[in-house]
């Protein structure tokens, strides 16, 4: 088996609160018939500039067409060394590379006739909690428009939230107090996740404010990114477990090796591929660490990758943030990934277990950036 042609399909979806997202579908072919897609999910985050989708078919097929790829760990080192590690959490090439990693791995697993998590070393559960994201508020205002959508959230079973924090502390209270007040015993803040947006001590003194008003399971992301002695101070003085996004392999070592962190948040889609999401898990498990599973907001096919992940991860000691198709109301699949009670549930189909609508595709077909040169809007994902 030999992949004979590799595509791109560039397409936007509109999210629930009013931004649009761009990203890139793969598909793979090969000689035989044999398809397999993969996602380059929500490409819409600064830096400003957008991938060359034409540009990159090419360079993508004049690295892949003529390769088994049932070959994974070399494509896996082929594709890194084309697409280096960036050290930034929305990093695009660690989005390419997830992209084709996921569309592999279909293509394989289906030709195979076994779901994904077979070829990742079998299934240890099937659904995973998750939890939904309410993103930064930016006056009292939006805090009130977000209750309202909290108690629409927890009608459609999600009785777990993470909360974007910081932008503007009166609005965080005001949300706060509402879930305190408001929803009482029916919904958990997993996390506080300051963005990297402020020093420790800023995050510190906020992070005291608010959980007077709600009990927390963790804390993320409490310092500039690549603060790791920032991080540490944070934890020392932390009653609550601290979570940081992984960049690559060597952060992940990193963050263990000088405490800085508790837990690691692993995406696919910054790291570039779920093998080494699973080398992460192991790193963790030798370390005595945690893991949970993030994301970028996926939609349904590159949420079944993630959901895969997790069926084999051996270590998965928090609840994941793959929501993505519940933010969004459109979509490319025949039927979405299924949410039960706050779960996500594990596809079951060969392959990532999801089918792609050609038609679908079509119909969301494009380009664009939806944020104009509104930084602030880019980074929080509301509209300008």
């Amino acid at each position: 088996m030999k992949i004979d042609r590799v595509r791109l399909f560039p397409i936007i979806t509109p999210r629930e609160t009013g931004v649009t997202n761009q990203h890139i579908l793969v598909r793979l072919d090969t000689a035989d018939g044999a398809t397999g897609w993969g996602e380059m999910s929500d490409l819409s985050h600064l830096p400003l500039h957008q991938i060359d989708w034409p540009a990159l078919e090419r360079q993508l097929a004049a690295l892949l067409v003529g390769q088994d790829p049932a070959n994974l760990l070399r494509l896996e080192d082929q594709l890194l060394r084309a697409f280096p590690e960036e050290s930034y959490k929305y990093s695009r090439s660690g989005a390419v590379r997830q992209g084709v990693d996921a569309a592999l791995l279909d293509l394989v697993a289906r030709a195979q006739g076994v779901p994904v998590h077979q070829l990742l070393g079998g299934q240890l559960r099937d659904k995973l909690k998750v939890c939904y994201p309410f993103f930064a508020l930016r006056s009292v205002e939006q805090a009130r428009q977000s209750l309202v959508r909290l108690a629409e959230k927890r009608a459609e079973g999600f009785d777990l939230i993470r909360v974007y924090v910081g932008a503007n502390p009166e609005a965080d209270v005001v949300f706060l107090q509402g879930v305190a007040d408001q929803f009482a015993g029916q919904v958990a803040v997993k996390s506080l996740d300051f963005s990297n947006a402020l020093d420790w001590r800023r995050c510190w003194a906020l992070t005291e404010r608010y959980t007077d008003i709600v009990e927390v399971m963790l804390v993320e992301s409490v310092a500039p990114a690549h603060d790791l002695d920032g991080l540490a101070e944070f934890r020392r003085r932390s009653r609550w477990p601290v979570s940081e996004h992984v960049f690559h392999l060597f952060h992940g070592w990193q963050l263990l090796r000088r405490g800085s962190v508790d837990i690691l948040n692993l995406s696919p889609y910054l790291l570039g591929s779920l093998s080494v999401c699973l080398r992460l898990v192991a790193l963790a498990e030798a370390a005595r660490a945690s893991v949970l599973l993030g994301t970028t907001q996926e939609l349904s096919l590159g949420t079944a990758a993630i959901a895969h992940l997790g069926a084999a991860a051996r270590v998965l000691d928090y609840p994941s943030d793959s929501a993505g198709p519940r933010l969004y109301t459109a979509d490319v699949t025949r039927a979405p990934v299924q949410y039960e009670a706050g779960y996500l549930k594990v596809p079951t189909g060969p392959g990532l277990g999801i089918e792609v609508d050609e038609a679908l595709v079509a119909q969301l077909a494009g380009t664009g950036w939806s944020f104009g040169t509104n930084f602030a809007a880019a980074r929080d994902r509301t509209p300008t």
